[in-house]
This record gives structure tokens, sequence and C-alpha cells, in this order.
């Protein structure tokens, strides 16, 4: 499987922002109720259809530790996509659509500042290579590095989940505890964001 799967992804469009991808297994994805907490301290708490605590609504397997934990192990392989940007690489597949920002080293706040439109689209990325790989044969299941913003403000269930429209839930808001898991990989990354900002995204695979 992990052959025939590597064929389709390596066949995937990346933004040159993409760092690197790991395959590994479920069982390796490290959870941690804690790791949940930190949406407490996101202003999206209680607000994002894909967010805490309105996830459970759309996705039940979500709502405790031990029914993630199964879940999750029901699929064959995770791959993670590693995303790094120091403020010179583009985010989009086609870079001409950025032609009007500089793309020069940023630091700290600055290159912070970035990340809310890099965000939106790894977003839509996401939600691209799981229609690729659905089409494929595959069941699959995409996880993001934030609140799910494909439908931005048009989204129709907003204030009345469940989302019907296959929202993406954040690695956080799931139990995965996103910096373990890069340091389990030797994956350098800041925090806080001096040089370089790491996104993480995530692909949960299994044949049908």
């Amino acid at each position: 499987m992990k052959n025939i799967l590597k064929k389709i992804i390596d066949n995937f469009e990346f933004p040159e922002c993409l760092s690197e991808i790991r395959y590994i297994k479920p069982s390796k994805i490290p959870l941690d109720l804690i790791a949940r907490f930190g949406c407490l301290h996101c202003g999206l708490w209680s607000r994002s259809i894909s967010c805490p605590p309105y996830l459970w609504q759309t996705y039940k397997q979500f709502k405790t530790i031990q029914s993630t934990v199964k879940f999750i192990r029901s699929f064959d392989t995770a791959i993670v996509f590693v995303w790094k940007n120091d403020g010179t690489k583009s985010w989009k597949v086609n870079k001409e659509e950025l032609s009007h920002i500089e793309f020069k080293i940023k630091k700290g706040r600055q290159l912070k500042g970035t990340e809310a439109g890099q965000s939106r689209e790894l977003t839509r990325l996401t939600a691209i290579y799981r229609a690729k790989l659905r089409k494929s044969g595959y069941k699959c299941f995409g996880l993001i590095q934030g609140p799910c913003n494909l439908c931005a403000f048009k989204c129709e269930n907003r204030d009345n989940p469940p989302c019907v429209r296959g929202c993406l839930p954040s690695l956080e808001a799931i139990g995965i505890d996103v910096y373990k898991m890069l340091e389990n990989l030797d994956i350098d990354y800041e925090f806080p964001v001096i040089n370089s900002l790491t996104a993480v995204t995530m692909m949960l695979v299994k044949e049908k």
C-alpha cells in the first residue's frame, strides 16, 4: 500500500513552503487531553464549527480521547505534511497569485503576520488532497493546523452545527500533541516563532 500511496502523493502539486512528508503508523501519533486544552486560549473557542466544543456535534468520534484513539487507529497510515517558511517561500502552488507580496526574510511577529493567509491556503490544499485520495479509492480524513475556513464567513452552519460540508478539524482540537510528534520525528521547529514558521497538516488513510 505504502509504495502505491507514495506514488500518488508524489504526483500532487505542492507550494514551495512544503518542507517534508512523513509516513507514520497511526499508533505512533501522540494523543493527550492536555493538547486539547490549548484550544481554550484561542479566540475561536466555542465560535468555530470545527473547534471545541462544537466539533463533536459534527464528528462524534472525537468527543473523548478514547474514542479518538479508536478512530485514528482504524486507519492504516498517517501522512504528516510539514510546512516551513522564513518569509521567502510561497504558500500557493501558483506563486504568481502572490505577485503583490514581496518575499523576503521575516522575523518574529512580522513572520507570524503571514500565518493567516498560509493557513487558509493549506486548509484548501488539504481538502483538495483529501478529494484526490478518495477518488483514488482510499478512505481518508484530513486534519489541519487551525480552525477550518473552507467556507469562511459563508459557512451555512456556523451557528448551527453539525457541519454538512466536510469541515476539517485541527490536530490539536482532536487531542494530537503536535510538538511531541515533531520531536519524535526529529523535526526541528521554533516556539515561539523567531526565524521560521512551522505548520503541520495530516491525512489519515486506509484502503477501502
